[in-house]
């Protein structure tokens, strides 16, 4: 896989979607190009498929298909804040899947590869604002199973993340 980042002109011009380049310029920031290939590790029938994204990413950006690693980045980053295992808590709330290496990939991700995912991505500082932020995310991303554990083990060290979902934009 091949990443590159672009300013919005440049990716306006390079033929980016027109909604991810003004979402980029609103929001001042820069628009990622991903593009699958055998290096990736992707079969051949896919390689130069082409997708966009606007970077850094920032939570309630929206699910558009790039977005797990970041999320994960900072699910995992406040979870350590708060004592909170994220690997194990992938464990736990994929234990349904009849595996037992559900959390595995996160321990196996070195200090080194968050830190790159970190480049990319707005981490938020530990607040009941980014933890909201954060269950909406894992849904966006389909990962409505870790999510709900989440929301119960914030909830029973006293965060109110009840009603999360209202934290959408697209909610009135």
């Amino acid at each position: 896989m091949s990443e590159e980042l672009f300013t919005p002109k440049q990716a306006e011009q390079i033929g980016a979607p027109s909604h991810v380049v003004a979402k980029a310029r609103a929001s001042k920031r820069e628009v990622l190009r991903i593009v699958w290939d055998k290096e990736g590790g992707y079969p051949e029938h896919a390689w130069g498929y082409v997708q966009w994204s606007v970077r850094p990413f920032k939570q309630m950006d929206g699910c558009d298909g790039t977005i797990d690693d970041p999320v994960h980045l900072i699910g995992y980053r406040l979870c350590s804040q708060l004592g909170l295992d994220y690997a194990a808590l992938l464990d736990e709330a994929y234990a349904w899947r009849d595996r037992d290496d559900n959390g595995d990939w996160v321990r196996e991700t070195t200090e080194e590869q968050w830190r790159a995912i970190e480049r990319s991505t707005i981490v938020p500082k530990l607040s009941v604002q980014s933890l909201r932020r954060l269950l909406n995310d894992l849904t966006d991303i389909n990962n409505h199973s870790l999510a709900a554990l989440l929301h119960d083990k914030l909830k029973a060290m006293g965060y109110d993340v009840d009603e999360y979902w209202e934290d959408r934009p697209d909610v009135d």
